[in-house]
């Protein structure tokens, strides 16, 4: 057994009550252990971690930085790598680029140095799996893993409305083995399909899905039903409908609810937190204590905030209409695609303005 001492460091453990004790830890085989009870036992290696702080590394739930989204960002803002910082090859690094969507070798060097060990892709669909697995072979340091999209996938749609939930089970199960995927994801559930069949969106969770007969409530509460029943080790995580626009916060709550008791992980939660009227921009407003209140009574809820911070960047979604709504608000170029009987995506530039009020209020929701 060869230990590892991290020496000097100031310690910061929540789950473990300590709170910036300088103190060292000890590593053995990958694992932190107990100090060794014999003080001659030999130590292989010593990091001095003065002036240092040691916490557990960071796990980034929510991203995009594989696939075909990740991709076709790649391509359409070369505008972005020009002008964001250049990672050159050393001895121990490979060249990258940088900016809103790095290439796969900067993206792991980027998230070590943030102090990241995990980071999983959030929106992968099925038919391209197999190339994100490619991808994030390519991305060094940290561990990874991704979400597969299944809140508009045709075969999911026919067997919940043909009420067979022993073979939407299956193919859930199936899909995630088939394509070596950690949890399942739903974008706009039944949004993205209406979108790609009509052009439309789907604002309401009882209006039934275009061609399909089944609207987005029973998407949220089957699919939820079949993780729960499955036990898969992270709950149905979920790009809620009507995401930006004001008094969506009435479609969060009733997400929530839709789930009936399953668990549920409603992602980048400032989106879905708006009140206001649509057709009024100078109503926007928070909407934050209501939902707090209501996850904070219901254990089968969690959230993450997908706080925003101001500057340049790109928006990736699986969510097709929102991506084409930030189109015409941004006048900046757009990216639509349609993954067949699967999802779709949309792609658009963004910079975020701290002198805009409607930014400046999504930070500032972020925070509440």
């Amino acid at each position: 057994m060869s230990l590892i001492r991290v020496t000097g460091g100031r310690v910061y453990d929540p789950a473990n009550g300590i709170d910036g004790e300088v103190r060292d830890i000890w590593i053995s085989d990958g694992r932190i252990v107990a100090a060794p009870s014999d003080p001659s036992t030999p130590v292989a290696r010593t990091v001095d971690a003065t002036n240092m702080v040691v916490m557990a590394g960071g796990v980034d739930m929510h991203c995009h930085i594989a696939g075909p989204k990740v991709n076709a960002a790649r391509k359409m803002r070369p505008e972005d790598k020009r002008n964001a910082p250049k990672i050159e090859r050393t001895k121990h690094t490979r060249s990258g680029t940088t900016g809103s969507v790095p290439s796969t070798f900067a993206t792991g060097y980027l998230y070590a140095g943030l102090g990241y060990t995990t980071a999983f892709d959030a929106a992968v669909p099925p038919l391209a799996a197999r190339h994100v697995h490619e991808e994030l072979h390519d991305t060094p340091i940290i561990d990874k893993g991704f979400y597969v999209l299944m809140g508009n996938n045709h075969y999911v749609m026919k067997q919940i409305a043909a009420n067979e939930p022993q073979r939407l089970s299956a193919y859930i199960a199936w899909l995630l083995g088939a394509a070596k995927g950690y949890a399942v994801k739903l974008v706009n559930p039944g949004g993205v399909e209406v979108w790609k069949s009509t052009g439309g969106n789907a604002s309401q969770l009882d209006v039934p899905v275009t061609h399909f007969g089944v609207a987005p409530r029973q998407i949220l509460r089957e699919c939820s039903r079949a993780v729960m029943e499955m036990n898969l080790p992270h709950s149905v995580h979920i790009h809620c409908n009507n995401l930006g626009m004001p008094g969506n916060w009435r479609t969060t709550l009733d997400t929530m609810q839709a789930l009936e008791g399953h668990r549920g992980h409603l992602t980048h939660i400032q989106f879905h937190s708006y009140g206001g009227d649509p057709d009024d921009q100078d109503t926007f407003g928070s909407r934050v204590p209501e939902l707090v209140d209501y996850v904070n009574s219901h254990t089968n809820l969690t959230v993450d905030v997908g706080q925003v911070m101001f500057g340049e960047t790109t928006s990736m979604t699986g969510d097709g209409p929102l991506g084409y709504f930030l189109h015409k608000v941004m006048g900046r170029k757009w990216f639509s695609a349609d993954t067949e009987m699967e999802a779709g995506c949309g792609i658009v530039p963004i910079t975020y303005k701290n002198k805009s009020l409607v930014h400046s209020l999504q930070w500032a929701i972020g925070l509440e």
